[in-house]
């Protein structure tokens, strides 16, 4: 199975303060929700009520949803002290675990559990919006035609290339020359019948064929 890390949500997450809709609309794509507790903190149960809450407010589905409680930090004398109030309150409601990410106890009996658990658990079913759909646009970036004899090389891109180009310098006359190359335009004009001599017009510039 596939864990979302989520950090701390703070009060008032519900209406997108911090990050909030950002994280909680990943908890959404989840099965079962795992609140690490710091056992550590004075006021966890009062955290810990608090992220409930923020999850109710948000979408009261999620505070439904399958929760296991992770006591953490068990190795510590103030998680040691917290431990017996913390128990009896919280698994009134749902499982619990003491346990300790420094020393590894614990955490074995919590992932099986939740292994278990998660192969009982059908996947969520999330609201999709409607996504905005983005069509290629098939318009040719440029057109080639001959008119009488002049060869006419049309297109938005390519004119302004041409506009913006100071031909009576070799480096600039060079590269736009590589970008009309790298466009396609030459590979166009050539499999239009294009022949050396001729004049080639993009915008108000006209070129000579030489190749």
């Amino acid at each position: 199975f596939v864990l979302a890390d989520l950090p701390g949500l703070i009060e008032g997450a519900h209406a997108g303060a911090g990050l909030g809709h950002q994280f909680l609309r990943h908890v959404e794509r989840t099965r079962l929700l795992i609140h690490v507790l710091d056992g550590s903190q004075p006021d966890v149960l009062k955290h810990y009520a608090q992220i409930h809450e923020e999850l109710r407010l948000y979408n009261p589905e999620l505070a439904e949803r399958p929760q296991v409680v992770a006591f953490n930090k068990m190795d510590l004398p103030e998680a040691q002290a917290q431990w017996p109030e913390a128990e009896k309150f919280l698994s009134r409601e749902r499982k619990v675990f003491p346990i300790s990410a420094a020393t590894g106890q614990g955490v074995w009996q919590l992932m099986r559990y939740v292994g278990q658990l998660l192969q009982t658990l059908p996947p969520p079913v999330l609201s999709v919006s409607a996504l905005p759909v983005f069509r290629l646009d098939e318009t040719p970036a440029f057109t080639v035609r001959r008119e009488g004899d002049v060869w006419l090389v049309e297109g938005k891109r390519i004119e302004q290339l041409v506009a913006r180009t100071m031909w009576q310098y070799a480096d600039a006359a060079e590269r736009a020359q590589r970008q009309m190359e790298a466009m396609g335009v030459f590979e166009a004009l050539r499999r239009a019948g294009v022949r050396p001599g001729d004049i080639v017009r993009i915008g108000n510039m006209d070129l000579e064929w030489l190749w």
